[in-house]
């Protein structure tokens, strides 16, 4: 169940008086519930989307349930690879998620926290690697923590629109989770009720997925094909149940060179998660315009 605060908690929280903060849930600007009782209580989601949206100042974050930091220079995201980098080296968690919540809370797009920051942090930890200057369990453990930043974040954007569904997987073989994850929250960042089906799905099963929940979108994040003709065999059966399920199908992952994509068919190729934000929010408007134009 979502955290609940009191409009005095809130107004605690981001540095407001309680009769500003009680003035912008009547005009609307803050969502609120009502509990047994009949008192006015605020989600911790829609506390951190108005945040977020109108660039507020944080004083007391553990309200929140969030790190508390007071060093700012983790706001500046083209810092924020290089001292993930280091976090993650050094095992530290609570480090990492400061790093990560400090820009979610800055209100930066999370396509772009992933592209600038987590992308590129994984890339020099991959370099570090094969250059045996990180080790192998450092590697395993920064994807570990990364998972549970990302699950945590998660659970701290907005409710999702339940008339926009998207499914998503990876293929046979392919265990990377971290891009298919980060894709799922993408998605629902910009309002899509999206559902990861989990990692080295068949085909066929994500064929049947498609055909009982006829998603808007389903994405598929490849990271690894073991098997490139087995791998265009499968894709190309899901593209068309896709199809008949009037289901876009959209892919990303390095795995996915430009020989592979020539053989498959597919609606967009997303080679950044702020491509597949732009794109999955274009898809939303157009679902919302048929729907109006049916209802008339």
């Amino acid at each position: 169940m979502d955290q609940l605060l009191s409009p005095k908690q809130v107004a605690a929280a981001i540095g407001a008086s309680e009769s500003s903060l009680k003035r912008w849930c009547d005009q609307g600007l803050l969502s609120t519930v009502k509990t047994a009782g009949g008192h006015r209580r605020i989600p911790v989601q829609e506390v951190l989307r108005f945040v977020r949206e109108r660039n507020h100042t944080v004083v007391e974050p553990m309200l929140l349930a969030l790190p508390d930091t007071s060093d700012r220079k983790s706001r500046r995201i083209e810092a924020g690879a290089d001292r993930l980098v280091a976090e993650l080296l050094a095992d530290n968690e609570g480090g990492c998620r400061a790093i990560v919540m400090d820009h979610f809370v800055s209100g930066e797009p999370v396509s772009r926290l992933f592209d600038e920051v987590f992308a590129v942090a994984f890339h020099k930890i991959g370099e570090m690697w094969q250059c045996h200057s990180a080790e192998i369990y450092q590697e395993r453990c920064s994807c570990q923590i990364a998972l549970r930043l990302l699950h945590e974040l998660r659970a701290k954007l907005p409710p999702t629109d339940p008339d926009c569904v998207a499914l998503g997987a990876t293929a046979p073989g392919d265990i990377y989770s971290l891009p298919v994850t980060m894709s799922e929250i993408v998605l629902r960042s910009v309002g899509w009720d999206a559902r990861l089906l989990g990692s080295s799905i068949p085909f066929d099963s994500m064929c049947q997925a498609v055909e009982v929940r006829k998603p808007g979108i389903f994405w598929l994040s490849s990271s690894y094909i073991p098997d490139e003709a087995e791998f265009v065999q499968g894709f190309n059966e899901l593209a068309k149940q896709c199809e008949n399920s009037d289901t876009v199908l959209v892919v990303g992952g390095r795995a996915l060179t430009a020989e592979v994509r020539k053989q498959l068919q597919y609606s967009a190729f997303c080679d950044t998660m702020s491509h597949l934000a732009d794109f999955a929010k274009t898809m939303q408007r157009q679902r919302r315009s048929k729907a109006n134009k049916r209802k008339k």
